[in-house]
């Protein structure tokens, strides 16, 4: 069904938030010499409201448009903002790799999850990654500094904004807020380590934006970590036991449980769920597989 008309707000002095486009948070921050964004929203319709929007914040451009990982939801329309992409260096290999048109199961995955959106066109050009970086990367721009940190979550290219003179961390995926945590990749021991480092964080934080859902008031990761780490003992038990990969099925009814189902289509949702869980499987099995080797 269509939703609302979204409200900006702002979180701190030129620093600007929408949680309320389906999909994925965006982030706006006004610098001196224009405006740095912070992901884009999944579908066209929202990107080009957003890119409309931030035209009422600055009479200046947008200088870069920072992506926090490589998904779909990401990825598909930054076009509409119409600035150089910053991202990590695997969502840049990753977006490399896709040559003339955006892969067909990628679509049909956004399809699938909202019909309803899926009679936008969301098929375009592909948008490289101007800049990239593997560890970290310093931007400074209209008097305002930029720490984009490497933080591996759903995917290995995952990334941190954090903005040191305000105390406010762009955590894309890597933190939700009332969203199942889903696994793009078999890294589910580096996203915890990841959260981890959020948790032992050496300073204050401000705010922390996640990468869906709207901002806590204190930022919790029990929630992911306990997601996280059930799922790898229900699929550690399982690969002891023997079990094969497609069996992992079974325990999708007491991870749908654990998080809002936020009217995605259920068949959606337990396919994702279902991913994760062979994602986990495959980082376990490999896990065997290298201890083996260096024992042998």
């Amino acid at each position: 069904m269509p939703q609302s008309p979204p409200v900006m707000e702002q979180i701190a002095d030129n620093i600007y938030i929408e949680t309320a486009y389906e999909g994925v948070n965006v982030g706006a921050v006004v610098t001196g010499q224009g405006i740095i964004a912070i992901d884009a929203p999944t579908y066209p319709r929202q990107a080009r409201d957003w890119a409309i929007r931030l035209q009422t914040l600055s009479p200046r451009p947008v200088l870069f448009t920072i992506l926090t990982d490589y998904h779909g939801d990401r990825i598909l329309n930054a076009r509409w903002l119409n600035a150089p992409i910053i991202a990590h260096q695997v969502t840049a290999e990753k977006l490399d790799h896709y040559i003339k048109r955006y892969p067909a199961n990628l679509l049909e995955n956004m399809a699938a999850r909202n019909p309803y959106r899926s009679r936008e066109s969301i098929s375009g050009a592909i948008e490289k990654a101007a800049i990239n970086f593997t560890d970290s990367f310093h931007l400074h721009k209209g008097g305002v500094h930029f720490q984009l940190l490497k933080a591996p979550g759903p995917t290995s290219g995952n990334l941190w904004v954090y903005l040191p003179a305000k105390g406010i961390l762009f955590a894309g995926d890597t933190v939700t807020t009332g969203h199942h945590p889903l696994l793009l990749e078999p890294v589910s021991d580096q996203w915890l380590q990841t959260l981890q480092r959020l948790e032992r964080w050496p300073g204050a934080l401000h705010t922390v934006v996640p990468g869906r859902g709207a901002i806590p008031v204190e930022t919790d990761t029990v929630p992911i970590r306990a997601y996280l780490q059930q799922m790898q003992e229900r699929v550690r038990s399982h690969v002891a036991a023997g079990k094969a990969r497609e069996e992992t099925a079974v325990y999708i009814p007491e991870f749908l449980a654990m998080f809002p189902i936020n009217e995605l289509p259920l068949d959606w949702l337990r396919q994702q769920i279902k991913c994760s869980l062979d994602h986990i499987y495959d980082e376990i099995q490999l896990g065997q597989s290298n201890r083996e080797s260096i024992v042998m």
